[in-house]
């Protein structure tokens, strides 16, 4: 069982939640509800259901429902009503879920993975709040490299880039290394940094992505799509549109209906001029119309088309 609890891990690193879900419900459907190991694992598969795009807060909520309710799991559960009432713009309810997970923080012992599960959930509740500072906070997170939880570590790198903190980023990979070299998170988190930064470590981050690509387990199978989809990535950061619309093209036949797929479509085909970004953001509208991409996008339209019913041409001179 720590063997399939180390590849269900692995493929929830990755992105690739189906596979996660798969072979967590497959693993653990004879085991018994309080083994610790299947405990992890179907954590892992609930964790992948509010992960993936759109998000499941139903069908985590009901892998859950028979475990003993412990504090790591009351966290992730929390954390899924939280998902499931913003979508329902339901403040009271997800108000009302922040404080419970800020309260169970209190069972969230330093070194325990239960403990770093309650913290990410709370943390991942805190920033899709908008409050990225205190998210980081609760991580232990603050640019010094003060953690040693690698998934709390991986998600404070992740919300720092996402606020543009690139130099923090950069000091929690560096701190983190000198623990963890060998962890695969450690390996995205390198990744995540290279397309940040552009240029030359677009490279690196390509050499990770088709490393695990490449891994036997997953090539030619659904898991290898994130891989596939960060490889693309590196591509069109170094401006290689069609080398990044090769390795679209192939995700796509392994998961056409893969959101991320198609919101990576509608932005190379953009650069390269094709019409068919206006199909693939159209696809991606109707299988997820709150992807972050098409909140921008439609946020963007909204705006121009607001300043342009304000902009009028200056009235023609007769001669």
């Amino acid at each position: 069982m720590e063997s399939t609890l180390y590849q269900v891990q692995s493929l929830f690193y990755q992105g690739a939640y189906q596979g996660c879900i798969d072979l967590a419900l497959s693993s653990t459907s004879n085991a018994r509800s309080s083994d610790p190991a299947s405990v992890s694992t179907l954590l892992y598969a609930a964790r992948s259901h509010l992960a993936r795009s759109p998000s499941d807060p139903s069908s985590a909520l009901s892998l859950l429902s028979s475990l003993t309710p412990e504090p790591q799991i009351q966290a992730i559960q929390s954390l899924a009503r939280f998902i499931q009432a913003t979508s329902q713009n339901n403040t009271d309810v997800a108000s009302r879920e922040i404080v419970n997970l800020t309260e169970l923080l209190d069972h969230a012992v330093v070194g325990e993975d239960k403990g770093q599960t309650i913290r990410c959930a709370a943390a991942t509740a805190l920033f899709l709040d908008g409050d990225a500072e205190e998210a980081l906070n609760t991580l232990g997170v603050s640019g010094s490299g003060g953690s040693k939880e690698i998934e709390c570590v991986a998600l404070g790198v992740h919300i720092l880039l996402s606020i543009h903190r690139l130099d923090l980023a950069e000091k929690e990979y560096l701190a983190a290394r000198t623990w963890a070299d060998d962890s695969l998170l450690i390996q995205l988190i390198e990744a995540w940094i290279g397309l940040a930064k552009g240029g030359r470590s677009t490279q690196q981050a390509f050499y990770v992505y088709d490393e695990l690509a490449q891994n036997p387990s997953a090539a030619g199978t659904i898991n290898a799509v994130p891989a596939l989809i960060g490889k693309a990535t590196a591509l069109a950061a170094n401006g290689d549109w069609t080398g990044a619309k090769k390795q679209l093209e192939d995700a796509a036949k392994l998961d056409p209906n893969n959101v991320e797929v198609l919101a990576n479509r509608a932005v190379v085909e953009t650069h390269s001029g094709a019409t068919a970004a206006a199909d693939y953001l159209q696809e991606l509208k109707q299988s997820n119309p709150t992807h972050p991409l098409i909140v921008e996008y439609e946020a963007l339209q909204n705006s121009f088309d607001q300043h342009a019913q304000n902009f009028s041409l200056g009235a023609s001179v007769e001669a």
